[in-house]
């Protein structure tokens, strides 16, 4: 099994995918922190926050659109600018899955979208 790690405690480093067979131990550290011990190196888990994530998936197209989301530009399907929702299905229902969108994201969002439409006719 791998394991998303960094080199340092803030997960400020690049990720990497540790391999678990290559753990020696686990242990908590004084500080809180789980820290992976390897023969030589120790990792620190990638903490699941918005804010830890939001810096390792920006290159992948995630997209902080308000304090409760990331969101992957690439999936979303329709922007509803009225009510500030995007929606990641072609077809819009009741069931529809959707996430809220800050009114502070509003243009960039609309932006990003445009871009993206012209590269192969969404929005």
């Amino acid at each position: 099994m791998r394991f998303p790690v960094t080199r340092d405690p803030g997960n400020f480093s690049e990720v990497i995918e540790l391999d678990l067979r290559d753990v020696d131990y686990i242990e908590t550290h004084q500080t809180g922190f789980v820290v992976f011990h390897t023969k030589d190196e120790v990792f620190y888990p990638v903490v699941p926050k918005l804010s830890i994530l939001e810096k390792h998936l920006e290159d992948l197209g995630f997209l902080r659109l308000d304090r409760t989301n990331l969101s992957n530009i690439e999936k979303i399907r329709y922007y509803d600018e009225e009510r500030s929702l995007v929606f990641f299905n072609d077809k819009i229902s009741k069931s529809s899955k959707f996430t809220t969108v800050s009114s502070s994201m509003k243009k960039m969002l609309k932006n990003r979208l445009a871009r993206k439409s012209g590269r192969n006719g969404n929005h």
